[in-house]
Formats: structure tokens, sequence, C-alpha cells
């Protein structure tokens, strides 16, 4: 038996909240709040308790649904500063660590980590981003090569 959506609303309230700071920093806070409490309503209709945890579930049908009404916008979703990458050495942007797709990316490397950065989540081409890093077209794809094996390696496993 599901719980009151009432109560799961609440619940995920101070989540919503982070996602807006998070992606649109701030940036039309009632209507993006709304977007996550219609997000989360849908997340809670069509969640299948046998295909997983809600918590999960809901986390990343909300993000998706911020990510793509930013992306709708033109909006740019994180304003990643060199200061924090000098800071964390690395090239996960601020708001991957807190996505649900951490568990899956920790085990990749750098590079790895920057092709699901610029590619899946900021949805950059590959060609902009080998422009970007100074390195060929084929290196990129590459990287998406092992990343996507070791993804789906990862998936298999759960």
């Amino acid at each position: 038996m599901k719980e009151p959506f009432e109560k799961v609303l609440n619940n995920f309230d101070p989540l919503i909240k982070s996602m807006i700071r998070r992606y649109s920093k701030q940036k039309d806070f009632d209507e993006m709040y709304q977007v996550g409490r219609i997000a989360l309503w849908e997340a809670y209709e069509r969640f299948d308790i046998d295909k997983g945890h809600f918590p999960a579930y809901a986390s990343r049908y909300i993000s998706g649904r911020f990510l793509q009404i930013l992306n709708k916008k033109g909006l740019e979703v994180v304003d990643v500063e060199d200061s924090f990458l000098e800071e964390q050495n690395s090239f996960i942007v601020p708001f991957l660590d807190d996505l649900i797709i951490k568990d899956y990316v920790q085990n990749l490397s750098d590079r790895e980590r920057l092709y699901v950065n610029a590619i899946i989540l900021q949805q950059e081409s590959m060609k902009n981003l080998a422009e970007r890093e100074g390195v060929s077209y084929e290196t990129v794809r590459s990287w998406r090569k092992c990343t996507l094996s070791k993804l789906r390696t990862i998936h298999k496993g759960r």
C-alpha cells in the first residue's frame, strides 16, 4: 500500500528545493518548484515497486524533469568555476555527486566522467568536446566506448 502523496510531498520537499538551487540558481523559483512537485506526482503515479526503490526513482525523475525544462529554455544548467575544478582536482561538476548516477560514475576515469558530464548531462556534441579538450574526435569516441561499456557492466551487476 502506498503512502499518501501528501506525506511523500512533505518528505521530498527539501530535495525539490535543493535541486532548484542546484540547477536554476533560484531563477524562477516558483515555476521550478511547481515543476518539481508535478514531477514528484508523476513519479509517484508511475512507480513500480517491483523495479526498485521509490526515493532513487523519484530523485532521478525530478532531476530529469528539471534538466529537460532548463534545456528547453536554453539555460545553462551548471556554472563550473575554475576554482571548483582546482579545489576538487577532478572533472565532476558540482551536482554530479548529488545525483543518483554517482554510483555509476564512481569507477570511471576522469576522462570518462568528463564524457558523462559533457555529452550525457549537458548534451554537448562530441565534436565540441574534442575541440574544447584539444583531442581528436576519435579519442572522444574511444571515451564513449569505454564509458558505455563500464556503465553497462555496472548496470548488469545491479
